[in-house]
This record gives C-alpha cells, structure tokens and sequence, in this order.
C-alpha cells in the first residue's frame, strides 16, 4: 500500500548504505555465530556404531571428569545446608520449649495448663525466637550482664563466718567432710537470698551423694553411674513430691491421672491409633511414671495397655545383660527400624519419647512436644545414658550419650546464651551441677561480680568432699579440660587457688580488719588432693602478707618488755600471738614454729623481694641464725643501691634497728660473731648515709674511724684481723670495693677542708684528733686495697689511684704555701 502513495516511496539509496554500515559493524565484532551441528541421520547399527566412535574420539575426558566433580561438589553442598538449617530449627524448637518454665518444680503449677498454654505461646511468638547459633559459649560483655543483687556485703559476711567456724571444727577435732558447710550455706541462702540460690545450695548437696554411689573420677564409667542415678533420683522425687502436693491422691497413679487429664497440653497430643488406659492415653502414662522413677508402675501400665514389645523393651532396658531385641537396632542414633506398629515413632510424641528412652536411640532428638519444663528435658537425656552394662559402655563401635557428651551439648552446643545463664545464672549453675559439671558451675558464676561469693563457697564445698577435679598449678587457666589421651580428655580441672585468690584480692586484701577473714579463706586451700598438705596455703598466705604491717597482724610479733626499775639490765623479749596462732590453737608452739619456718623458706626461695619478711619469720620461730642472714643480706641489697645508684632513696625498714635491739637482749652464745657482723652492717649504713648527705663528710669521717673497718697503720696484726673478717662475711666482701672508694673521698674531703661549724663540741673534738692522720690514713688504705685487688676491677683500681694523686698533690701544694 506504501507504494501506491508517491510521498511514501522507498529511499533505496538510503537503505543500501545502512545495510552496508551494519554489515561492516558485524565484520569487526569478535562474536561470530556457530554453525548448528546437527544430529546425523543414520539408517542402521553399522552407521550407529560408526557415528559414536567418532563422537568419542572427539569427546573432552577433563571437561566430563570437571564437570561431574562439580556436580558431586554441588550436591554435596546442598545435602549439608540442608542438615544444618534443619539442626538450627531443632535447637530454636528446643530452647523456646526449655526456656517456657523455670527447672524447680516446687509445686505442680509449672505443669498444669496455665504453663502448657504459655508454652505453646512462646513456641507459636516468632520474636520470643532465639538467634541462630554461632556455636560459640564464652563471656559477655559487662553491659549486658543483669544484676541480680545491688548489695551481697550481708550475704559475704555471713559466708565468711560459716567457713571461719567449721575451720575451728576442723583443727580442733581434725576432721571435715563439708557437711556442716552445706548446712550453714543453705540457711543462708534461705534468710538471705532467693528461693534460687536456696535451689542451687540443695541441687549441690543432692550430687554431693554421689560418693555413695561408689563415685571415682579415675573410673569413667563408676562417675557416669553415680551422676546418673543421682541426678535421676533427685530430679524424679522432686517430681513425685510436685504430684503429691497438687493432687493429695493416694497413690501415684491416681495423681498421674488427675495431672494428663488437667493438663491440656498432653490430652491435645493423643493419637487415635493410642492404646487407653482408664480412658487415657497409654503412652504419657508410661512416660510419667518412669518420669517419676516408679518402673513398677510403668510395666504395669504396659501390661494393662497389652503392649508386650514395650515391655520387651523395658526389662531389656533393666537387664544388666541388655540383650538386643530382635527388630530392635541399639547400635546407633538412628530411628529403630521396626515395622510393629507399637515401636513406629509416628503419632503420639510421648510413644516416641518412651521408645527413644528405653531403646536408647535418636539421641540428639529433644523430644520437645513432650517437655514442660527444663527439667524434662534433663532427665530424658540421663534417662538414655549406659549406667547398668559397663561392657556396652566401653564398646566404642555403638554411638551412645555419655555424660561428658551431655556436658558439651549444654556447655558448648546449647551455650549459655541459649539458657539465658546472665538473667538466671542460678538457675544455669543447677543444670550444669545436675550433669555433674562441677568445675564449670562454680566458674560460670565467678563471671558474675554478684555470685561470686557463691561461686567460691560451692568450690570450697566440693573441694571439701574430694569431688573436684583441680588443675596442677597456680598458673594455669581458671578452667580446662585435663588429660593427655584421648580417653582422659574428659576431665574438666578448675583452678581453685586462683579463683578463691582473685576473690580475696578483691574483697579482703585492702582492709586488714579482715585479715582474720583472709586466713580462714587461705586455709580451706589446706585440703587439696593432689598438693602436698598446706602448700597452697602457704603460697596465698605469702601473696597476700607481703608487709611488716600484715606481717605482725597474721603472725605476731617480738615485744621487749622491762622488768621492774632496773632498766636495760632486766629487758626481756615476748612474743605476741597474731592471728595464725589463733587458727591453730590446738597445735603446740613447735608446730606453729615449723609452718613459719616453712613460710620463710618459701619466701626466701620464690620471693627474693621480701627477704626481710622471711627474717621476721624466722625471728618468730626462733631461728636466729637465718633471720640474721637474710637481715644481713637485705641491709647490704640497701647499701649497695645507696653507692651505685645516685637517685636511690632506700632507707632500711624500722624491723632492723627494732630486730638489732632484741638480738642484743637475746644471750645466745652460738650467733654471737652472726651479731657482730649484723651490728657493723648497721653502723657502715650510718657512714653510707652521712656520707652521701650534702655537708655531712664530717660525720661520716667520724663514723668512719669509729667502725675500724679499715686498717690504718702498719701493724701487721690489724690488717690481719680486717682480712679475717672479710673472708668470713661475705656481705662484706660485696660491700668493701665500694665503701673503701667512698672511705677514700671521705679521707679526700676531710684533708681539703676544715669547717664543722655543724659538729658538737665533743664530735669537733673527735673529728680534729682524727683529722691529723688524715692524708697518712689515706695512703695505707689505698695499699690496703691494692693488697686486695682481687676484690676490685681495674676500674675501681685506677679511681683509687687517682684520689691518692689529688691528695698529695693538695699536700705539695699546702706544704708550699707555708
């Protein structure tokens, strides 16, 4: 039609240069279209056979090989998000159930349908939904820890004087087991915590049984056994009793009964294919009363409810033979292939429960349509731990929940976020005491400023009952799991000195009012398993009594008391008792004295620092010897810092002087030349000091030659008597380089000047008569010093030699002028 219209004719001029352009457009492009290979047509097998060798002579192996590794790879990939979003629904299910009610079943409240219909609440609320699990457990920051007390100073008092109580009970008659500790603690938490900490305290004298249940760490499977059985038996009569307080029925059945048939939540779970019992259902009715640890009655249910295979599988379950039922797979988590109706885990959540229980299988299912509390949950995973046939216990080929196991599922699996520990860390602390984490409870709530006065008495409790598992050293971790094999790594060790140490550092250490507290505290460490007796606490009395101060509040102290008007003549020494002689009181003085030996040979060995602390120690102890020793030792340490370094501002502690006062009351013939010496390390401190003051040079040279710690003359006998002291006190040695130097500028000064205006009129007259012989005294010591030069470098050698030249150049100079 376009071409019957004039105006509307084609420009073919223009439509041959645009094909034109774009022809040369697509000449220049790098795509190029690939011709279609199409299938060749073939009229027999012989063509057949012909076509496909040669596509297989042109077929790519890498390219196939590459792609089926990736299409493994993929679905690979696919398979495990799939069981990981499937992990992450199960464990969100879980934790809503468990957090629905609290774990302590005072009354049968947190059963009853008000509970069941908060439950599904929380489980149908999508932002009650916990965040998804990084599979991390650890410490939170400050900020979101909740403060569960504002002031624990009552509760911290209180503690502190039950441990200081059953530790006069325990020195006094020599014995303590802890019992009389969890009596006291548990009246405390009941006059002055909450009903939680009262829980927790009763939870931890409940597993504290276990020794009755021939509990033994170095057996796993007799640990397994105890913790078991005792945490079923508390977390079943605890059960029982919630019944039997709400329902008053006669017997445990009828109460049973009356709690399915309140509760709205088991009777909305029957299945139509259920077996009655008494018009409900058979299976909760199993499932309760093994909940409530009546096995009787559950075989009976069985029987009335004619299930035989169930009961098959209960008395396999009792038997220590524990033979395998036919049909029945017990060798692994997986779901029992069992074609019987009565074993199919399909229908009624609570037949799944009793099967999983009793066959011990799918043990990573929580079985959360069935839990009404935390509680549940607990008792079903202990339910399927090995406690009866140590022989299927040791046989590592069968997938089985051990305690250990459960242990990691809810300290690092679940983890303490998923528990909500820091909004109810009591209530946290009580599980873990229920799966026998002891270590772990008492360290979870040391994390919080608000229980860790809880924390250190739990510790101390199963401390006192042999049920923790300690860690070697002082300087290892707070918490760690112990062992080497693969088999030990089980054991979980708390360091125990350190935590009770990091409280005390924080609570007592700055105020010496409780320093009777301290000790008490430092004492529980006396009963550690694997230490020898006290060395514990020893070393914590050592770090935290590192003063003079502490040092005569903990230990006592030497007084010198005067006996009627005679004065210096008739002074005696005694000793006031400090507080350690308080806590042994039932020991004689003579054993007292061999702790405070052993306290300053630790000292002395580990804390070269407090050497003075180790003398007054043995002072107290009546070992004079080493107490001079190290006196002396400390005195020459505070000369030395006094020559060497000019800023030094050391000054000797008063104990020395008070020390140097009572050794010279004290008539013992056998450290008299130990007391010389000690005297002169005294009084060559007085020379050092006036020495190194500003216009003091006078009185130093006073000093100086009164010591007669240097010869002056030629007399043979004199330098004689100087050599024999030197070689028989070696502090002196240290010393005698640098105080004959400073002996030597002494001299030196005292020859170049002439003032004492600042001298008494009897030091005047001293310093003249002594001033005379100056320059002379000055030339013998420095023989004197090249007589020793073994004790001097050639540094100090050329100093001396140097100071002996400007004082005879001074003299030819004064002899010149006159």
């Amino acid at each position: 039609m376009f071409v019957s219209n004039p105006s509307a004719s084609f420009n073919l001029t223009s439509i041959e240069k645009k094909l034109a352009a774009i022809e040369t457009t697509s000449s220049a492009s790098s795509y190029t279209v690939k011709p279609t290979n199409r299938v060749t047509k073939v009229n027999n097998e012989t063509e057949l056979d012909a076509h496909l060798k040669s596509e297989r002579a042109g077929f790519n192996d890498d390219q196939f090989e590459y792609l089926t590794q990736q299409s493994l790879t993929q679905a690979d990939t696919d398979y495990w998000e799939e069981i990981f979003d499937d992990s992450l629904k199960r464990r969100r299910n879980l934790i809503n159930c468990l957090l629905a009610d609290d774990l302590r079943p005072r009354s049968i409240s947190s059963y009853d349908t008000a509970s069941s219909t908060k439950t599904v609440q929380i489980l149908n609320d999508s932002t009650t939904s916990p965040p998804p699990s990084d599979f991390k457990s650890g410490w939170i920051s400050q900020s979101n820890q909740s403060s569960v007390f504002t002031d624990l100073t009552s509760v911290e008092q209180q503690y502190a004087q039950t441990l200081i109580r059953y530790n006069s009970t325990r020195t006094s008659d020599g014995t303590g087991d802890g019992d009389q500790l969890i009596v006291q603690y548990k009246q405390i938490a009941k006059n002055f915590e909450t009903q939680g900490v009262a829980d927790m305290w009763h939870a931890a004298e409940w597993m504290s049984e276990v020794l009755d249940y021939d509990y033994d760490k170095k057996d796993l499977f007799q640990a397994q056994r105890a913790i078991v059985l005792c945490a079923r038996d508390y977390l079943e009569r605890s059960f029982r009793q919630a019944l039997e307080i709400t329902y008053n029925d006669i017997d445990l059945y009828g109460c049973l009964l009356s709690f399915i048939t309140s509760n709205e939540k088991i009777s909305g779970l029957q299945s139509v294919d259920d077996r009655l019992v008494d018009g409900v259902s058979a299976w909760p009715l199993i499932f309760y009363a093994l909940r409530a640890g009546d096995n009787d009655l559950a075989l009976r249910i069985i029987q009335k409810a004619n299930l035989p295979h169930v009961r098959t599988l209960l008395e396999n379950y009792l038997s220590k033979d524990q033979t395998v039922v036919a049909n029945i797979s017990t060798t692994s988590n997986k779901t029992s292939n069992i074609q019987n109706i009565e074993y199919s885990l399909v229908g009624n959540p609570y037949k799944r429960a009793v099967i999983c229980i009793l066959d011990r299988t799918n043990l990573v299912d929580a079985h959360e349509d069935v839990l009404l509390c935390i509680e549940d949950f607990l008792w079903i995973k202990l339910a399927q731990i090995q406690i009866i046939n140590e022989t299927a216990f040791q046989d590592r080929t069968h997938v089985q929940l051990t305690i250990p196991r459960l242990q990691r599922w809810i300290l690092r699996d679940l983890g303490e976020e998923y528990f909500k520990a820091y909004e109810q860390p009591f209530r946290y602390a009580r599980v873990l005491l229920l799966c026998g984490a002891f270590e772990s409870a008492c360290e979870f709530l040391f994390k919080l400023p608000s229980t860790k006065v809880h924390s250190v008495h739990l510790a101390i409790y199963f401390n006192e009952k042999y049920l923790l598992g300690l860690t070697s050293s002082v300087d290892e971790c707070m918490i760690m799991i112990a062992g080497s094999s693969q088999q030990n790594k089980t054991s979980t060790v708390l360091n125990l000195p350190k935590l009770i140490e990091s409280y005390l550092r924080e609570k007592l250490i700055h105020d010496q009012r409780r320093y009777w507290e301290l000790i008490n505290y430092a004492y529980a460490l006396i009963k550690i398993e694997h230490l020898e007796a006290g060395t514990e606490f020893r070393r914590l009395l050592i770090d935290l009594t590192t003063n003079l101060d502490d040092l005569h509040i903990v230990y006592g102290k030497w007084a010198i008391v005067t006996n009627g008007d005679d004065g210096d003549e008739n002074k005696t020494v005694k000793l006031e008792r400090g507080l350690l002689h308080r806590l042994f009181s039932h020991l004689d003085d003579s054993d007292i004295d061999d702790i405070l030996i052993q306290l300053a040979e630790s000292i002395e060995e580990h804390h070269r620092s407090h050497l003075i602390v180790a003398s007054a120690l043995y002072e107290l102890a009546h070992e004079y010897e080493p107490s001079i020793r190290l006196a002396s030792e400390y005195m020459t340490q505070i000369i030395l810092d006094r020559l060497l370094i000019p800023s030094s501002t050391s000054t000797p502690l008063p104990f020395v002087y008070e020390f140097a006062q009572r050794l010279q009351i004290l008539s013992n013939t056998e450290i008299v030349e130990e007391k010389q010496h000690y005297f002169l390390l005294l009084d060559t401190y007085a020379f050092v000091d006036y020495y190194l003051r500003t216009g003091q040079q006078q009185r130093a040279f006073i000093v100086l030659k009164q010591l007669k710690l240097f010869p002056y003359g030629k007399d043979y006998d004199e330098d004689e008597q100087v050599r024999q002291l030197l070689t028989s006190n070696k502090w002196l040695q240290h010393l005698f380089p640098h105080l004959c130097i400073a002996a030597l500028r002494t001299h030196l000064a005292v020859i170049q000047q002439e003032s004492h205006s600042s001298l008494s009129e009897e030091e005047r007259n001293q310093y003249e008569f002594y001033r005379r012989t100056a320059s002379m005294d000055l030339t013998h010591l420095a023989e004197f010093a090249h007589m020793q030069s073994q004790l001097f470098t050639r540094t100090q050698l050329r100093s001396i030699d140097r100071l002996c030249e400007q004082a005879n150049q001074y003299y030819d100079e004064e002899m010149s002028f006159h």
